[in-house]
């Protein structure tokens, strides 16, 4: 468990937007992944280009933290401080200190980081509609009449089609596109950002899986976390890595070098990638995913550190 005066000084630093890059570099490039959560939603895209930029270019988290400093001089000024829901804290230390064979439980993993969303003030929810209306293509989607995808829209489709490969995973895993009613992520209140496009991803997760090569395993799920994000700025994926990343800084350190570049891998193939959320994905279910990725041209995720994590995992235990 981590202990009373860590998480303080953990709080102010992620509250104030000074982390202490320079004294703890994992723990600085943690808190500011959890600012970029929390407190300033709005910059996420130059905070998270800027941790990208210095993964890419050096593996030692000193000259990491001073790359990102540079890049950012305001983590070095510090901030008034932007008081977090003490709720929300207590959310967030939760997920953290659980014991870690629950935080590499999938599902487990995923519902613990979407309750946290129960604690957000009527501010931080403000801060984080403005960070997808950064991104034109969260316009875009609420000029047009929402379309929902059913499971039966699947059925009877070509065999090499998109739509059969979803619904074959689907089947496999046991789910269903209504496995989540899409009514239920709406928020109370006149955020129509989060509400149209948390229904849109609930939809679009998988598909876009399939489509940009992300494996349905924990690493594929860490690096489409930074894929969405970069894609149109969904607060879930930033508190997501945020969380994944304090917990290797806080009680995994060595597990960094690996976590990091898959998700900056991740991120940087969201940027790079046209953006997706408003394409027609209802009337191209019916083609294969190679001609999807033509027409959209989407390259698939390469990424070594991802295959590495991959490998890892499926590794046997050892007796």
């Amino acid at each position: 468990m981590i202990d009373v005066a860590a998480r303080t000084e953990y709080q102010n630093a992620v509250e104030a937007v000074r982390p202490p890059l320079a004294d703890a570099p994992l723990v600085g490039i943690a808190a500011l992944m959890t600012s970029a959560a929390f407190v300033t939603p709005v910059e996420q895209v130059a905070i998270f280009d800027a941790i990208a930029d210095a993964v890419a270019q050096s593996t030692d988290m000193a000259a990491r933290a001073a790359h990102i400093a540079a890049a950012l001089p305001f983590t070095q000024a510090g901030r008034p401080r932007v008081p977090l829901p003490p709720a929300l804290w207590d959310s967030f230390w939760s997920v953290i200190d659980r014991p870690l064979e629950e935080a590499v439980d999938p599902l487990a993993f995923t519902l613990s980081v979407v309750a946290m969303g129960q604690h957000y003030d009527a501010a931080l929810i403000d801060r984080c509609e403005a960070a997808l209306l950064v991104h034109p293509c969260v316009h875009d989607l609420l000029a047009e009449p929402e379309v929902r995808m059913k499971t039966s829209d699947l059925e009877g489709l070509p065999p090499d089609s998109l739509g059969t490969e979803l619904l074959t995973m689907l089947r496999a895993q046991g789910y269903d596109l209504e496995v989540i009613d899409a009514d239920t992520v709406v928020l109370p209140g006149p955020w129509p950002a989060q509400n149209r496009t948390n229904r849109r991803i609930l939809q679009l997760h998988d598909i876009w899986h399939l489509v940009g090569g992300y494996g349905f395993t924990g690493p594929g799920e860490v690096a489409i976390s930074g894929f969405q994000m970069a894609q149109f700025g969904q607060n879930y994926s930033t508190r997501f890595l945020a969380t994944v990343a304090t917990i290797a800084a806080l009680r995994m350190p060595p597990m960094a070098d690996l976590l990091l570049p898959v998700m900056f891998d991740g991120w940087r193939h969201g940027r790079y990638t046209p953006p997706l959320l408003a394409q027609p994905w209802h009337q191209l279910l019916h083609n294969s995913i190679t001609d999807v990725r033509d027409r959209l041209q989407v390259a698939p995720l390469d990424s070594l550190a991802t295959r590495a994590m991959e490998a890892m995992a499926a590794q046997p235990a050892m007796a």
